[in-house]
């Protein structure tokens, strides 16, 4: 018997600093209680999201929430509702104890012409209410690498299962958000290839690590290919001082002061040095037909 293939598409959630930065932007934020309680305000219909087209001004879109959020996962359904199937099931996982921040869409192509729309369409709602509080969250598409399996939909069917058969009075009631301050040390950091622009992860990590010598200890030396990779816009995000230490070896070597003044492509930093220039122009050469 053939069975209706479920279709879906993760997302890691970045949460980044909206406000004018001494050393350039945007950099990764750690305050997720601020979109904790966008969702729980938005639940309770206090301060609401707006889910409307990027491009139809007045297309505007419902949203429901299947249940209240648990666990710190909130499902809502996004879309229409013409027909029974015209919505896309939305999950939201702020505190996962294995992955980072996550959006998953499931079942969304009855309701949106693709992915990439939604994703714009849940980023813009997000970030209409976080400008107050200077914030604003990116999803970055999220693609397995080869061999690799992400088990969301186990973490979402046993936290729904949970939630059936919680008590009334659960210590978990008030959506599992309270678990953010035990899991900010713990959680995952990600990989350097995260934050590297969707679709030019695997050259731009080779290219950066021909560039970047395993031996060298001279700040310059290794933090100019990292220069010119922003400079080329070839980054989603800022990779934080420890992703880029873990990824190329330089643990202690490099203070964060100078590595965010070397990422921040708006000074003047490296106008006189030549040597920069030659790896701009040589990273320019070499993603001459991708950029």
């Amino acid at each position: 018997m053939n069975q209706k293939k479920c279709n879906y598409k993760l997302y890691k959630l970045r949460l980044l600093n909206n406000t004018p930065l001494l050393f350039g932007g945007p950099a990764c934020s750690e305050e997720w209680s601020a979109p904790c309680n966008a969702i729980l305000n938005d639940f309770h219909q206090k301060e609401m999201f707006e889910f409307a087209h990027p491009k139809f001004i007045g297309k505007k879109y419902k949203r429901h929430y299947a249940r209240p959020a648990y666990n710190g996962i909130a499902e809502l359904k996004v879309g229409q509702f013409r027909t029974n199937g015209d919505y896309a099931r939305v999950f939201i996982n702020i505190v996962s104890d294995i992955y980072e921040p996550y959006v998953a869409f499931y079942n969304y192509q009855s309701a949106f012409s693709n992915a990439e729309l939604l994703a714009e369409i849940v980023e813009r709602a997000f970030n209409w209410i976080l400008k107050s509080k200077m914030l604003c969250v990116k999803l970055v598409p999220w693609v397995p690498a080869k061999g690799e399996k992400i088990f969301w939909m186990k973490d979402c069917c046993e936290t729904f299962d949970a939630c059936e058969r919680r008590y009334e009075n659960d210590e978990l009631m008030d959506f599992g958000f309270e678990k953010l301050k035990k899991k900010t040390t713990k959680r995952k950091i990600s990989d350097f290839k995260s934050y590297i622009l969707y679709g030019y992860e695997d050259k731009v990590m080779a290219w950066l690590h021909r560039k970047i010598s395993c031996n060298t200890n001279d700040i310059a030396m290794f933090m100019r290919p990292m220069r010119a990779m922003a400079e080329l816009k070839l980054f989603n995000a800022r990779p934080p001082l420890i992703t880029f230490c873990n990824e190329f070896g330089k643990e202690g070597l490099i203070k964060k002061t100078a590595y965010n003044e070397y990422m921040n492509t708006d000074n003047d930093k490296c106008d006189n040095d030549c040597e920069y220039k030659a790896i701009l122009k040589s990273g320019k050469e070499y993603f001459s037909g991708y950029l």
